[in-house]
């Protein structure tokens, strides 16, 4: 399986300059868990889509700055709140794009043959 993101590619999208490899292979399997669960996926295209990669990263900055999913913190006169709502968007947007498996009709059924209607059915 592809991995979603280099975990290079993290210090870069958070703007810091380092961050540890057991950290950020943490956060992109928070990434990778929430996106398979969002999409069904059990393994990525390779190469993995730009938007597949973005959403990843995200992702992964999310769970990197808020480990503990807390709403907010508040320290002093700091009060930092929490991605939850960007992360639903992008997980909506995951659903849309790769629909889970099963999570369409059930059933396929053939197109109606509407023929006989034009010459029986007068009105």
């Amino acid at each position: 399986m592809a991995d979603l993101f280099d975990l290079g590619d993290l210090p870069s999208w958070l703007q810091v300059p380092e961050v540890d490899a057991e950290t950020a292979t943490r956060v992109r399997r928070a990434a990778n868990g929430w996106l398979q669960n969002a999409t069904g996926l059990t393994s990525w295209p390779d190469p993995v889509p730009d938007r597949l990669w973005a959403w990843a990263v995200e992702l992964a900055a999310i769970a990197f700055r808020n480990p503990s999913a807390a709403l907010s913190e508040r320290v002093d006169d700091y009060e930092f709140s929490a991605d939850r709502a960007r992360r639903a968007e992008i997980l909506a947007d995951a659903r849309r794009a790769y629909p889970p498996a099963g999570s369409g009709p059930q059933w396929s059924f053939p197109e109606p043959d509407w023929s006989w209607t034009s010459s029986t059915v007068r009105g």
